[in-house]
């Protein structure tokens, strides 16, 4: 009787420490890899949607999100302050913030303006967000990209790139530099003193 008992007490303590160590090592990542699949437990990974009935299983994140410019590429008018649609769509499960910051590959080409645009907050799933970045050209004479680096809260960063053409439009004032302005108007002026010396 002594040695059933300790036989129970031994396997008793076996089975919940093989129990314990499985619910340990699996608790944050069992659930169903597909819908009607049975639960199964995953040593990496994280388990989304859980408790709803389409919960699942990703190897990498629960969170995602998709980002593109609108147009892609354009040609603009020097000098004017114009507004492009930057989309931001949370494809992930949960609710997410991301933060913009850009890069331009040549700080003559243009301005970029994102005031009040730097962070977009609770973007719920399935939700496209739309902000509007302000370009400002500065020659019509170069070309190239301007890359916004979308960077959400669950550390996944994604890049929309706009081309900015180069522009066919007539040079506009804040193409020429501080001598051409000089330049400009002293021909106005001696113009000017013409027309009114015939008269």
């Amino acid at each position: 009787m002594k040695k059933l008992i300790y036989f129970l007490i031994v396997f008793s303590m076996m089975f919940f420490s093989l129990i314990e160590l499985v619910i340990s090592s699996c608790t944050p990542c069992c659930c169903q890899p597909a819908p009607g699949v049975p639960k199964r437990c995953y040593n990496s990974g994280y388990c989304c949607r859980i408790g709803k009935p389409d919960e699942y299983w990703d190897p990498v994140s629960c969170y995602n999100f998709t980002v593109w410019v609108e147009p892609k590429s354009a040609a603009f008018v020097v000098g004017k302050k114009t507004p492009i649609n930057l989309y931001i769509e949370n494809t992930g499960d949960y609710t997410d913030n991301y933060g913009i910051t850009y890069t331009i590959d040549n700080a003559n080409l243009a301005l970029v303006d994102i005031t009040g645009i730097s962070e977009v907050k609770d973007v719920v799933p399935d939700e496209i967000r739309k902000v509007n970045p302000r370009i400002t050209v500065l020659t019509s004479l170069l070309e190239g990209y301007v890359r916004f680096n979308v960077t959400s809260d669950s550390d996944i960063s994604k890049i929309a790139r706009l081309y900015i053409r180069e522009s066919e439009l007539p040079l506009s004032l804040p193409e020429f530099d501080f001598f051409g302005m000089i330049e400009m108007i002293i021909l106005v002026g001696i113009i000017y003193f013409l027309i009114k010396r015939k008269h």
